[in-house]
């Protein structure tokens, strides 16, 4: 209470100090936090005011617990044949930290135990504003695991996200593909302008050739027009020359042929001359090559007609080959780099994601305390005897403020397992050879560790109770009762058979049995609060009172 009194003391201290300092700084959301005097807490369900201890599963244990990170035992040391017995009794201590807490019976089943506790969160640390994450830890050994974590989000802090993340897809939406590159970066307006520059180029040297071609068709046609009236002169001429040869001709034929002289070499001189007539006469002039002026020479050369005349566009491997000549690189290099960088941009622009892993995700209410019961299942390993639970977490406000939660006092569970329920009695067999009794410690050793496969290797030679103790741990739950209704029955084999008859619904059988077991001894009405099996069925058939008069 004292302690209290000064904490509140302290809070309005700081409050009024902070009221005089004249800061200009805006107040965080969480200042709140850092003086609230409430705090969160786990507690075991059952110990929740108004809930019966019984009616909530396994049984707490109100004695005072304390933790070290090597366990050791304060009290005298057990004879070995003892230690597989948990002791609830004993008290670990743990270096610097003392916590008392309620621990639990934590039941094995199929390998697993169950972690069962409530959270409660004050009022004060809800808000529309606050992300309220709450992670339980287990320690055991040295190791801590952290579970799943609890997630409460006010609706402002939703509104929140939902902006943070759309500005991140924003972010995203402005990365470019690198197969989007072609179209993205490269100066579209300097392409269309180099293929406009050339299409004008082509355009205008088209219609300079076909200008050029104009006046060639001009050329050709007026020089040709000059060679046929010089060609039909010299062919008139020629025509002309050979009709005045061949008047002469016919005169002299005549002559001598009336003379009835021989004409033969007449003809022959004819021809002669004739020939001559014609080979001397000036040649057909006509269009060639070296006649052709020089600018004219492509057309007449390759006979280009108008209509081989076209403009040389551009094509598409044009348009690919001058987009090379004009992409942005510097662009290309901020995009690579942005696209680099997602990850780290997500954790700036969104410094608080979604919980997709959360064991829970729930909106806060501000009416009242939270509270949530989180169960979890949780795997034993060989030598496991306890486990201890923490709770620490963090509170982020709207204003990116942060409120980191303390952990919270210890919650411990006992691991209570069927190899609680071998009897190291037996190993007093006075017909047991030094070796036997060497061997049968060492199963009992390893049914203390939960390792039933090897401890029943061992056992399965004597098949006695503890043979069928490891039957059970390892589920040949009909072998177990068989090898159990062979012995001289006791309070622990009634207890053992009413477990196998529950695994196997067998269920009067298994009341009948537990009635037994309590009856010659009644301490294992306090262990059946720690079997699953048998604490349901007390329940279900609701034999409680019934125990309770034995």
């Amino acid at each position: 209470m004292r302690e209290n009194k000064l904490l509140y003391i302290l809070g309005i201290l700081l409050t009024l100090a902070s009221c005089n300092t004249g800061s200009t700084h805006k107040r965080h959301l969480t200042e709140r936090l850092f003086l609230e005097r409430s705090h969160i807490a786990i507690t075991h369900p059952s110990d929740q005011p108004g809930q019966a201890n019984r009616q909530q599963g396994p049984m707490v244990l109100a004695e005072q617990v304390n933790y070290t990170t090597e366990p050791q035992l304060t009290n005298a040391e057990a004879a070995q044949e003892d230690e597989a017995r948990l002791d609830t009794n004993k008290v670990y201590t743990l270096s610097q930290v003392t916590v008392t807490s309620r621990a639990r019976f934590a039941p094995v089943r199929e390998g697993q135990v169950t972690i069962d506790f409530v959270i409660r969160v004050p009022q004060a640390y809800l808000s529309d504003d606050f992300q309220v994450t709450l992670t339980p830890e287990l320690l055991h050994n040295d190791s801590l695991v952290k579970l799943e974590d609890v997630v409460l989000r006010g609706k402002n802090f939703i509104e929140l996200q939902k902006q943070d993340y759309e500005r991140f897809e924003e972010y995203l939406s402005g990365i470019i593909d690198p197969s989007a590159y072609d179209s993205a970066f490269v100066d579209h307006r300097g392409v269309n302008r180099e293929l406009g520059r050339r299409r004008q180029t082509e355009l205008d040297q088209y219609y300079n050739k076909w200008a050029l071609m104009q006046e060639y068709r001009d050329w050709r046609n007026t020089q040709q027009a000059e060679y046929d009236a010089y060609n039909i002169k010299q062919a008139e001429v020629l025509r002309r020359k050979l009709i005045s040869h061949d008047m002469k001709y016919q005169t002299a034929f005549s002559r001598q042929l009336a003379m009835r002289a021989d004409t033969s070499r007449l003809g022959h001189k004819y021809r002669s001359e004739r020939k001559k007539l014609i080979d001397t006469a000036p040649g057909r002039r006509q269009i060639t090559l070296n006649a052709v002026p020089a600018k004219y020479r492509e057309f007449y050369r390759k006979g280009i007609t108008p209509e081989d005349l076209e403009p040389l566009l551009p094509q598409e491997r044009d348009s690919l080959q001058i987009a090379e000549g004009f992409v942005l690189h510097q662009k290309i290099a901020a995009n690579e780099v942005k696209g680099s960088r997602q990850e780290e941009m997500f954790r700036y622009m969104v410094p608080s994601p979604y919980r997709m892993d959360a064991h829970y995700n729930a909106i806060i209410t501000l009416d009242k305390d939270y509270m949530y019961r989180y169960t979890r299942s949780y795997p034993v390993t060989a030598g496991l005897k306890n486990l201890r639970l923490t709770l620490g977490g963090s509170i982020t406000a709207t204003d990116r403020s942060y409120y980191k939660v303390q952990r919270v006092d210890t919650l411990s569970y006992v691991i209570s397992s069927m190899d609680e329920l071998a009897d190291g009695n037996l190993l007093g067999n006075p017909e047991f050879t030094v070796e036997q009794r060497t061997e049968y410690m060492h199963a009992l050793k390893l049914l203390r560790n939960r390792e039933y496969q090897r401890a029943l290797n061992i056992l399965n030679d004597y098949d006695d109770y503890n043979t069928a103790v490891a039957l059970t741990c390892l589920g040949y739950d009909g072998k177990a009762y068989n090898t159990l209704a062979a012995l001289p029955q006791t309070a622990n084999t009634h207890y053992l058979a009413a477990i196998l008859c529950c695994r196997l619904k067998e269920h009067q059988a298994a009341v009948d049995h537990l009635m037994e077991a309590c009856r010659l001894d009644p301490s294992k009405i306090n262990r059946a609060e720690r079997d699953p099996e048998i604490s349901k069925m007390i329940q279900e058939s609701n034999l409680r009172e019934y125990l309770d008069k034995l």
